[in-house]
Order: structure tokens, then sequence, then C-alpha cells
């Protein structure tokens, strides 16, 4: 990966304010063309889905890198 933007959501004050920030920045990467990777909480911590298999990472600082080059269509 070459290109890479960070997307970094906020602290959760609570399990609904959690689930909030996962809703907007799921809808967001539906938009950028992102269909299978989604943002969920759980485990205490924001965590995202990779691919159509179910494999996650567990993100403790909050976001993820994602490939700016597929991002922009290149």
């Amino acid at each position: 990966m070459k290109n890479r933007i960070w997307i970094e959501l906020a602290k959760a004050e609570n399990d609904e304010h959690a689930d909030e920030q996962c809703q907007l920045a799921n809808k967001m990467l539906k938009r950028l063309g992102l269909e299978v990777m989604e943002f969920w909480w759980g485990y205490g911590t924001y965590n995202i889905t990779l691919n159509d298999s179910g494999m996650f990472l567990k993100c403790p600082d909050r976001g993820h890198w994602f490939n700016l080059d597929k991002l922009a269509g290149e």
C-alpha cells in the first residue's frame, strides 16, 4: 500500500455513542465503495471487519489505515 489515509473514530463515551460513531463511519465507507469493510463496537473497543470471511482487527487506537489509491479510484 503506497498511499494511505487514516480514519479515526471519536473516543467512545458509552456503548450508544460508539454504535453511532460506527454507523456514521460505515455510511461514509459505503459511499467510498468499501462494501465489506465495516467498523463495529465490541470487546470494549472499536473493531473493523476486513473481508467477507469475517476477519477483523481490533482498533485500540480507534482508527484504521485505508488504501488511498483504491479509494481514489486509481
